[in-house]
């Protein structure tokens, strides 16, 4: 019996918001992203193995690793 399993990487995009860059200085868009592993059976997602936030420049095109806080906190900020 052939059994397949693995991570499952995925990644979602929140939305963009005004935000002063950490890296860069510049204020300028910053896309929002939320990433999600899961452990996989037949390409199939099983467990949930945690998420993550990040927030990318768009002057710069750094990636920050964000809490989750931080990233409803930049996405209020825009509407």
């Amino acid at each position: 019996m052939l059994v397949i399993f693995g991570f499952k990487n995925s990644s979602r995009n929140l939305g963009l918001a005004q935000a002063t860059c950490p890296r860069c200085g510049h204020r300028a868009a910053q896309r929002v992203d939320r990433r999600k592993r899961a452990f996989s059976v037949f390409f199939i997602p099983i467990v949930p193995l945690g998420s993550s936030y990040e927030a990318t420049c768009t002057a710069c095109g750094v990636s920050t690793g964000i809490s989750r806080a931080q990233a409803e906190g930049i996405l209020a900020a825009a509407y």
